[in-house]
């Protein structure tokens, strides 16, 4: 697997985001959470959860961008040609700052993935 792969993999995490962390609640309540499917999805979601802080405490802008980019907090997700166009309105700044964010926010989601063993990039055979 290459870097781009990885990326598009951490993507899809964070647009299922919410979805992931009601799966896991609804797991926890019935009392079964120590499935491999609950597993992984509790290792993206404290990656996930780690960059949000990561980037509340270093860079509030991009941990917004990377809310509203992602449908983190609810509504629309936005990370297609489109929705980035529409959020360049919203932040005020160019189409290739926003790019420039999705990139940094996905790279450091692959540090947190690879932390909390959602992504082994370096055990063939042991990701995902």
């Amino acid at each position: 697997m290459c870097v781009k792969e990885w990326k598009r993999i951490a993507e899809w995490e964070a647009m299922h985001y919410r979805e992931r962390k009601a799966f896991l609640k609804g797991v926890k309540d019935a009392g079964c959470d120590t499935t491999s499917r609950a597993e992984q999805y509790r290792k993206w979601v404290r990656a996930i959860d780690g960059v949000l802080r990561y980037l509340r405490q270093n860079d509030p802008e991009t941990e917004r961008f990377f809310r509203v980019c992602y449908g983190i907090d609810g509504g629309r997700k936005q990370h297609d040609k489109k929705g980035m166009v529409a959020l360049t309105f919203a932040f005020h700044v160019s189409q290739s700052t926003l790019y420039q964010r999705k990139n940094e926010v996905l790279s450091l989601l692959l540090i947190a993935a690879a932390e909390t063993g959602a992504l082994k990039p370096f055990c063939p055979g042991e990701d995902e």
